[in-house]
């Protein structure tokens, strides 16, 4: 269930189908897990600051059942941020993106959740 939400003040025009696709194969392929799963969710045109400028910023949050630590975030970050740079514009600097390795109790899905989905 790999979720990645990213917050911008990108407009939305710069949020094309084909980034949102890239980014979804992206986590599935990072993250050794089904694409069936995984979720991006951008929200564009957003009134943000970074620095005390309002060029292009976001903030980002990844989150995973699993698969995320020390090693793994900076490798995702690796492969993350210059995608991000390339089509949205958002320098590597003027992003901060957060990891959270969820637990299963803490993800709903199909009216219940993974933990029960999973039994554990």
């Amino acid at each position: 269930m790999p979720i990645l939400q990213i917050t911008t003040n990108v407009p939305k025009e710069k949020v094309t189908p084909d980034v949102l696709t890239t980014l979804s194969k992206m986590i599935a392929e990072m993250l050794g897990k089904s694409e069936a799963y995984c979720m991006v969710h951008v929200v564009p045109d957003q009134l943000m600051t970074f620095g005390g400028t309002t060029e292009p910023c976001a903030v980002a949050l990844f989150c995973s059942l699993g698969k995320l630590g020390v090693e793994e975030n900076k490798s995702y970050a690796a492969k993350l941020y210059p995608y991000l740079e390339t089509t949205l514009g958002i320098p590597s600097g003027r992003m901060y993106m957060s990891f959270r390795d969820m637990k299963t109790s803490e993800i709903g899905y199909k009216g219940t959740t993974f933990h029960e989905i999973l039994g554990r």
